[in-house]
């Protein structure tokens, strides 16, 4: 019995304070800090694209764009409840309200298009892959800083927690290349766009506990 007593007291004297995370919004904002930062270096090393005002003086281009943004500050908000024991986990519905929105305004515009310029709105051009590219690249390293901040999230939920990351580093990482390239057509920006977003989140689906472990081995 005093072996116990002693082993407990030994335990408590070495125990260290543990310390709470921020709230989800807090957490929230730091990294939206940063993406944001990223995206202002990148306009203004590539320069914002020369028909920017035009096109943001469209109703519908604004919608499009600000829809794209929401779609990735909400999934960003999401993210951090969801990888929280005991939180909600209808909190990853959070951004397809956004989502509908920007993919629905885009299917619109392609129709828009074929409207006015018959079946030439149906041709992709290949410098569109350019867009596809950018936002890859710029997408990974906000998704492996935003997993690092939940990283303790791969023994909870790491599907949602890696599908909502994804998708809110993708979707901003869409917003930002949308200011410095211009998209032809309403389905170049559909395809390339939202076929980046689509390409990282099946990737981020198939190796999410991958990935969880290879940000996070000792967890």
């Amino acid at each position: 019995m005093s072996d116990t007593r002693h082993l407990i007291d030994q335990l408590a004297a070495r125990a260290t304070r543990v310390r709470p995370l921020p709230p989800p919004s807090r957490r929230a904002v730091r990294w939206l800090a940063f993406v944001v930062a990223v995206i202002a270096a990148m306009t203004m090393v590539i320069g914002p694209r020369p028909d920017l005002l035009e096109a943001m003086s469209s109703p519908a281009t604004a919608i499009e764009w600000i829809a794209s943004a929401l779609t990735g500050l909400s999934a960003a908000y999401a993210v951090f409840q969801v990888s929280v024991p005991g939180h909600s986990k209808r909190w990853a519905w959070l951004p397809i309200a956004p989502l509908a929105v920007w993919i629905g305004g885009l299917g619109l515009g392609c129709l828009g298009d074929w409207w006015r310029m018959g079946s030439q709105a149906f041709v992709l051009e290949a410098h569109g892959a350019d867009c596809f590219a950018a936002i890859v690249m710029i997408s990974l390293p906000l998704i492996l800083i935003l997993l690092l901040m939940v990283r303790h999230a791969g023994v909870v939920r790491p599907v949602p927690t890696v599908l909502l990351g994804v998708l809110s580093a993708a979707a901003l990482s869409a917003a930002g290349v949308s200011l410095v390239h211009r998209g032809d057509t309403a389905l170049m920006v559909l395809v390339w766009h939202i076929g980046a977003i689509a390409l990282l989140v099946l990737l981020g689906a198939l190796f999410n506990r991958r990935l969880f472990a290879w940000i996070a081995p000792s967890v």
